[in-house]
């Protein structure tokens, strides 16, 4: 069973309706809607210290405790204050009164209702989240707001059947103001622009129009002063006012009624008649048929194209208000027995047909708390950039990836020595070395020597009789003891005391360095520093000796790293074949066991 509740709270009175039928859908009729559980409340709050707060009875004009003038002034950061002064924000005290509604109505009800609360069409977004939030921090924090011109189209529906394509103009006559909204129905249903609004009209207009009347009937009977200025005059007054609207809507099912005029120094009974009270309030209702043409005219549209005119808000209910709009637009007019009411009723039938889907929906028998908790989801994990080949298990992209760290370490740690340009023994190679100062030097070496070497398969002495240079494993050329090489190339006697040893994975003892050339300055790009030993070359010509072969350094180079690398081509094949021999031996274990 579901159950929707329709709350409308506006500026003088609220009102709350429950539906309860089995079928929102379904047809209904006026019978339908007076037999709708229905609570009409004054828009004032009691707020009593130790009492839970409460909207005043209708009748009610005692204004001790009772703060209203709220249903207007939601969103406004100007706060409301109290008798005992404290300070409320109208949006409080408007979920403050929604609450109350809520406590009140579904007191009795078989189940919790959905509830749907209307507000005027000219809000803006902010202020129905305004009110919204407000009505979180009361306890209705599942209250669906709806303008009131769409509650007043779903009531239409539900009494007349649903429309066919046309125009619907919500004439909507509240206590303290007009509001016109221009509705489209059928195929492409919804509002039309923002309406208008007006203060010129309303039902305290036509209040004081009748208690000038009635003042102006007493005076003229008997003479009588008294003192506006007077408290008990003003009380006096307010009730004889609060009187005079209650005849107003006397006379609206009515064609006479009897007024009782109390004021200081004076008191007698005045007769009211409708159609005399009827001809102060023509003018006014005509005027506000020019606001309706008004509309239609601002939106592009004329008086042929209304289909309808449908009339809500309590001074609607005056008889003059249909027949002056009917008779003035030639249009027919709909309404219902308390338009005041119709909001709500709308409101009501929109929350039932939520909550009927929402009942719908559930499922036949709840799972336990610790069961029907769904577990949390874990956070997806971000898409790795770079595959790995197809088919290959974890553990060998384990050892492939520390193998390659292996390698840049060993390259890293000196035990490497790469030639990176190194074609023909007649073309010339730019080796790069970096110094302890962060720079780095470059500089043109001639045609590698020790190819000269090897190639011409030259004894153990130069032309001039000292012993000739070796050539170790890494390439580079060793004087002899006690020798150096010239600039020119030449080994000539040193003079000096031998140079730092080269130390390298040689093998062999270490012997003094050929002096380095000048360096070249190059800016440091700021990446990280790794030692690439390689040959400190001088500038000078190819020395005119032969030694070993230029695979045999390749041999040499590629041996530092593995033992299997054959020297075929050269200096690089010997290093990119013994590279790889690292990287296979880390890797082999893995690939053997997959």
């Amino acid at each position: 069973m579901s159950a929707g509740l329709g709350i409308r709270i506006g500026t003088v009175t609220s009102v709350a309706a429950l539906d309860t039928s089995h079928d929102p859908y379904a047809p209904r009729d006026f019978a339908a809607d007076e037999a709708m559980p229905t609570v009409v409340r004054r828009s004032a709050l009691d707020l009593r210290p130790g009492v839970a707060p409460a909207l005043a009875d209708l009748r009610d004009r005692q204004q001790r405790h009772l703060l209203g003038g709220f249903a207007d002034r939601v969103g406004d950061p100007v706060p409301l204050i109290d008798e005992e002064g404290r300070s409320y924000l109208a949006e409080d005290l408007f979920a403050t009164a929604t609450r109350a509604l809520v406590a009140e109505v579904a007191a009795g009800a078989a189940t919790e209702p959905a509830v749907v609360v209307t507000h005027p069409d000219r809000w803006s977004a902010y202020t129905a989240d305004v009110l919204r939030e407000a009505l979180g921090r009361a306890g209705v924090p599942d209250a669906t707001l709806v303008p009131e011109s769409f509650a007043s189209m779903r009531w239409l529906e539900a009494i007349r059947g649903e429309p066919g394509d046309g125009l619907t103009v919500v004439y909507d006559l509240g206590a303290t103001s007009l509001s016109i909204m221009l509705m489209r129905t059928g195929f492409e249903a919804g509002a039309i622009g923002n309406g208008v609004q007006s203060q010129d009209f309303g039902g305290a207009q036509f209040d004081h129009l009748i208690t000038q009347y009635v003042l102006e009937g007493a005076s003229s009977s008997q003479s009588f002063e008294f003192d506006p200025f007077d408290p008990d005059t003003v009380g006096a007054l307010v009730e004889l006012r609060a009187r005079c609207g209650e005849a107003k809507e006397q006379l609206s099912y009515d064609t006479a009624t009897t007024l009782t005029v109390e004021l200081p120094g004076l008191r007698s009974e005045t007769r009211l008649v409708r159609d005399e009270i009827e001809g102060l309030f023509r003018q006014p209702i005509l005027d506000s048929v020019e606001l309706i043409r008004e509309a239609l005219h601002a939106a592009g549209l004329d008086i042929s194209d209304v289909s309808q005119v449908l009339l809500t808000g309590g001074s609607s209910s005056i008889p003059l208000v249909a027949e002056l709009i009917s008779s003035e637009l030639r249009t027919p007019v709909v309404s219902g027995p308390h338009p005041d009411r119709i909001p709500a009723i709308g409101g009501a039938i929109i929350a039932n047909e939520v909550a009927s889907s929402v009942v719908a929906d559930l499922p036949p028998a709840p799972l336990p708390t610790e069961i029907a908790r769904p577990a949390t989801r874990p956070a997806p994990i971000p898409t790795a950039t770079a595959s790995a080949a197809p088919g290959m298990s974890g553990r060998k992209k384990a050892g492939i990836v520390f193998a390659s760290v292996a390698a840049l370490v060993v390259i890293a740690g000196g035990g490497l020595s790469v030639g990176t340009a190194l074609t023909s023994k007649d073309t010339p190679v730019e080796t790069v070395s970096e110094n302890t100062a962060g720079t780095t030097s470059a500089t043109e070496a001639p045609a590698t020597t020790a190819a000269v070497v090897a190639d011409t398969g030259q004894t153990a002495t130069t032309e001039n009789g000292l012993p000739a240079p070796t050539v170790a494993a890494d390439g580079t050329l060793i004087p002899a003891a006690g020798t150096i090489i010239a600039p020119d190339g030449t080994v000539v006697a040193d003079p000096n005391a031998p140079a730092a040893p080269v130390v390298g994975n040689t093998g062999q003892a270490p012997a003094p360095a050929a002096p380095a050339a000048p360096n070249v300055s190059v800016p440091n790009p700021g990446g990280p520093n790794v030692s690439v030993p390689s040959q400190q070359a001088p500038t000078y010509t190819p020395p005119t000796y032969n030694g070993p072969t230029l695979g045999d350094v390749g041999n040499g180079a590629g041996g530092v790293v593995s033992d299997l690398g054959n020297g075929v081509g050269g200096l690089t094949g010997g290093v990119v074949d013994g590279l790889g021999n690292v990287v296979g031996g880390l890797t082999g274990p893995l690939t053997g066991g997959r």
